[in-house]
């Protein structure tokens, strides 16, 4: 069954489905060189497929071209970081806001199931299902805006900040603080989705901001010097 719904997905979504995977799980790490004839071979499909995915992954920003050169992962420093977070804290908030007055019985039965999904995913400590399951829940809500222009928006901040997600989710080094994240992922969700229901406009952009801090005070313990700077708009969000 898995192999027919695979033979279905045309072959350039299959590559760049696999090559985005390698990017967010940091396989192909920042700054590697985009090598298209080896991924053509390692995945098992032609040039052409592969071609068009670095095409894609190129608008969406995950790759840079170097004239000359070819196409290149692209990196994430600190400045990028400072500014995905800024973007995000103001657009999230906005977002949630909008989601409250206009998500409808469906989207809220899509939040609950994915969130049980992602339950089930930090349970097993799946890394790279939690980064994408985080990411559908979040993309889910804004869906709920039913604003076009704030959703393409606030879906680049998302693919931009996969990466990082996958840092958060990943670093299995202290088990008990990555259990501790989890708890707050789970409770920030479930917050989420109880409020958006209820349609609370105030308290859902107080969870909302609780929760790109958290995302924001985990990414400061990868980063040097610290991102502790954006502390000032994260704490008077609210």
């Amino acid at each position: 069954m898995a192999d027919k719904q695979t033979a279905r997905v045309p072959l350039s979504e299959q590559a760049y489905r696999q090559i985005k995977e390698r990017i967010v799980s940091v396989v192909l790490r920042p700054g590697a060189m985009i090598d298209e004839a080896a991924l053509a071979e390692e995945l098992s499909l032609g040039r052409t497929p592969v071609h068009e995915a670095v095409l894609r992954l190129f608008a969406e920003e995950l790759l840079e071209a170097v004239p000359g050169r070819g196409y290149f992962v692209r990196s994430v420093g600190i400045d990028d970081i400072k500014m995905l977070f800024e973007a995000m804290i103001i657009s999230e908030r906005a977002a949630a806001v909008l989601a409250a007055r206009r998500i409808t019985p469906l989207q809220i039965e899509r939040l609950q199931q994915i969130n049980l999904k992602l339950k089930k995913a930090m349970q097993k400590k799946d890394s790279l299902a939690v980064t994408y399951l985080n990411s559908n829940f979040h993309r889910t809500i804004y869906e709920a805006t039913q604003n076009t222009f704030l959703y393409s928006s606030l879906d680049h901040l998302q693919t931009q900040a996969q990466r990082l997600a996958y840092l958060c989710f990943s670093d299995q080094g202290d088990t008990q603080d990555l259990e501790e994240h989890y708890r707050k992922v789970d409770r920030d969700h479930d917050d989420l989705i109880g409020f958006l229901k209820d349609g609370k406009e105030t308290e859902l952009v107080q969870v909302i901001t609780r929760h790109v801090q958290l995302f924001h005070h985990r990414i400061s313990s990868y980063t040097s010097p610290a991102v502790s700077a954006l502390n000032l708009i994260l704490s008077t969000a609210c």
